[in-house]
């Protein structure tokens, strides 16, 4: 076992971890044969009676069922965690949960590869949309849940519909949504006002271009901790804030069947525009850190900022101004991206693992949980239900900032294919970095990203 376990009283104690090294999806380190030969070894006979009772409730077991779940993301979102999984402890006699602390998602994913070569992977274990989600399913490492959602008809209704698709391959589920984000568009209302704007947010990238630079000529901005220039908008040299952008523009990383589309000319111009406003116009900071970006809102140097959902509750406590929250600003058309992260149960686990390993992942994104996590971290609420209950209508009542983040879902899109092949995320992140960085020309560097992008979809399992 890899990680502490997380004890009912929210204390850690540790097993001795096992050794592993860095490995990447798609033949690096363990490679997809190792790993796949590993778990098929482990889940033979898997598919055997479990000797579960169905009940109007799920099922019921003879015996107790011990299950282990394998969480990422600290802070609140832990903190949630624990208590959920005590929550569905304490709820039945029949299944116990073990929860494991696996780190970080890239740490977590690391671990997994392990144990699953090592025939011990966990039951349950959340993991990234984008980055894992989907390869971990291809290499047949996930089990899919189709079944389950079959079986529980009432409860598949429920969850929002542009959530499931990012945890489907193939035609079959794979993951469910849990803790889930998009980005929005953040704004300073307090430095929208001194300037004389209207304190809404800017509605479309023309519209946010104008807002910054009457912001930047009002000069109501916090200068930078370093004393360099005044910038009023944060441009992120990462691939999940780009791909909102890309959409709007009409353009997209590549289709369904993993053809790259970069330099097609919709894809050029969002990323031209978005140069533009750094080095042009010279209203926008290029960032390479989402970190970095969100400290120099919060601080006030940066009064326009997109960013994730999942830390809008933490920015909203940490931020000494009023925070404005909107839709992510449209162009051609009107288009989120979104990331965050997913329960999936392990295909290696045995059957009776599986069914009660269902039973934790219906109980975690019920409607009360999700409105509980929702509200706790910021993520999103994951079901179409949850809007009609009365804490959540009171919530968003007091907090209108999040009443968006649930009203955008609509505009949610999955992510372009490529995204999820084999170390594509990084270079999409090089590239924009050398574009916004660097101000490399954005036609050629996007011509060297579609050799590494095509090289990337050659690694994909099964393609």
């Amino acid at each position: 076992m890899n990680g502490p376990i997380v004890t009912a009283s929210g204390q850690a104690r540790h097993a001795a971890p096992k050794p592993f090294t860095r490995r990447g999806l798609g033949g690096a380190g363990l490679g997809v044969v190792g790993v796949l030969g590993a778990a098929c070894g482990a889940g033979q006979g898997a598919g055997g009676a479990s000797g579960a009772e169905t009940t109007a409730q799920g099922k019921r077991f003879a015996k107790q069922v011990e299950i282990e779940y394998w969480k990422s993301i600290s802070g609140l979102a832990h903190d949630a965690q624990v208590k959920l999984t005590n929550d569905f402890n304490a709820s039945r006699q029949d299944v116990k949960v073990n929860l494991v602390d696996a780190g970080g998602y890239d740490q977590g994913a690391e671990k997994f590869q392990a144990a699953a070569a090592g025939g011990t992977p966990p039951d349950v274990m959340l993991f990234t949309v984008d980055s894992y989600g989907r390869p971990f399913a291809r290499m047949g490492l996930l089990a899919p849940v189709d079944e389950f959602l079959k079986a529980d008809k009432a409860v598949a209704d429920k969850y929002l519909p542009g959530l499931m698709k990012d945890g489907q391959v193939s035609g079959k589920q794979y993951q469910v949504p849990f803790s889930r984000s998009t980005e929005i568009l953040l704004v300073n209302k307090d430095q929208l006002k001194a300037a004389g704007l209207p304190e809404t947010a800017p509605a479309t990238w023309q519209e946010l271009n104008d807002t910054a630079q009457k912001l930047l000529r009002a000069g109501v901005t916090q200068a930078p901790s370093n004393g360099g220039d005044k910038f009023t908008f944060s441009a992120l040299a990462l691939w999940w804030s780009f791909q909102s952008m890309l959409w709007a523009f009409g353009g997209r990383y590549s289709d369904e069947k993993f053809n790259v589309t970069v330099t097609e000319p919709a894809a050029v111009a969002a990323a031209q525009y978005l140069q533009d406003m750094v080095y042009k116009t010279r209203i926008a900071q290029a960032y390479k850190s989402s970190g970095n970006a969100r400290t120099d809102f919060v601080t006030g140097v940066i009064p326009l900022y997109i960013q994730s959902t999942s830390g809008l509750t933490a920015m909203e406590k940490d931020a000494s101004f009023r925070v404005g929250a909107a839709f992510v600003p449209k162009h051609k058309e009107q288009a989120v991206h979104s990331g965050g992260s997913g329960l999936n149960i392990i295909q290696a686990s045995a059957r009776e693992k599986k069914e009660a390993s269902w039973e934790f992942v219906k109980f975690m994104t019920n409607v009360e949980n999700t409105i509980y996590f929702s509200q706790q971290t910021g993520y999103m609420v994951v079901r179409t239900d949850a809007i009609e209950q009365p804490a959540m209508k009171d919530y968003l009542a007091k907090n209108p900032n999040a009443r968006v983040v649930f009203d955008q879902a609509r505009h949610i899109k999955a992510t372009d294919e490529i995204a999820t092949a084999p170390q594509a995320i990084k270079y999409i992140d090089a590239a924009l970095a050398k574009i916004l960085t660097e101000q490399a020309p954005v036609r050629a560097t996007f011509e060297g990203l579609t050799t590494d992008l095509k090289q990337s979809a050659s690694q994909v399992p099964g393609r």
